[in-house]
């Protein structure tokens, strides 16, 4: 129980990694914060439902720990302002933000359109600085905290064809890296997790984006991994052992750092 008595706010938990980061921490002892817009943002493939993210507090209170869901898009100042109040009036404070939420569009240069710059900037870059705004005063106050950040593979070594994407994820390397120089003083740990490709519905999306399967899609893109064949498929569980570890405190002298969790595919 590494994590007992705390409280872990997660964006993006209604599926994929959040949800998994969730039930990971939650077996720790954590308490949840479980945070998803649950509705399809245009032009993204499918998102998380309400109904997704009432299953992911039914399997935290199924492992024996608290959990609530908050319906809440990372786009808006405004209602992250208003889930982290929600979270602190239900269990006190927040130890450990997870900025998990994320979405990818597959578009050439000079095809991006206004909609999907906007989505993707806004859901992977300006969506942590809209959880870091509020959460961050109280952690200072405490003199403590978690932060993980969920950058990409994608946002250490350059990709074609997701430039928006590439771009949101290197500017979460950096927000990682500044925050931790610049909440050091108050205890925070600051890091970041670079996952390489995962079976996910973004994998699923962007395969339906180009057109191919999926299952085709997830072997393709991890063909260039150092670890070949199964030994080279990340899971989500591999991630969520990597949020498990930086929560706690065996990661005590670690910040500013972001991890590759990704089969070797950015030193590749």
């Amino acid at each position: 129980m590494k994590l007992e008595n705390k409280v872990a706010f997660i964006t993006g938990a209604g599926h994929g990694q959040g949800a998994s980061h969730a039930k990971y921490l939650a077996r720790e002892g954590a308490k949840i914060v479980a945070v998803d817009i649950c509705e399809d943002i245009k032009p993204i493939y499918p998102l998380a439902t309400r109904e997704e993210l009432d299953a992911t507090v039914a399997a935290v209170e199924g492992i024996g720990s608290e959990a609530i869901a908050i319906q809440a898009d990372v786009r808006s100042s405004a209602q992250m302002r208003d889930a982290v109040a929600t979270a602190v009036d239900r269990f006190g404070t927040i130890d450990i933000l997870c900025n998990n939420a994320g979405v990818c569009i597959v578009e050439a240069v000079d095809e991006i359109s206004d909609e999907s710059l906007d989505a993707v900037i806004d859901v992977c870059l300006k969506g942590i600085f809209n959880t870091m705004r509020f959460i961050a005063p109280i952690m200072k106050a405490q003199g403590s905290g978690k932060v993980i950040n969920t950058s990409s593979a994608g946002g250490l070594k350059a990709l074609p064809q997701v430039s928006h994407y590439a771009a949101a994820k290197g500017g979460v390397v950096l927000a990682t890296k500044s925050w931790a120089n610049e909440l050091s003083e108050w205890g925070i740990n600051v890091n970041g997790i670079a996952p390489g490709t995962i079976y996910t519905g973004m994998i699923t999306g962007i395969a339906g984006q180009l057109g191919v399967d999926s299952d085709v899609a997830f072997v393709d893109f991890n063909a260039n991994n150092m670890f070949k064949g199964e030994r080279g498929h990340v899971t989500v569980d591999d991630i969520s052992s990597m949020v498990v570890y930086l929560a706690s405190d065996e990661a005590r002298m670690i910040t500013g750092q972001v991890f590759p969790v990704d089969a070797g595919w950015v030193s590749s």
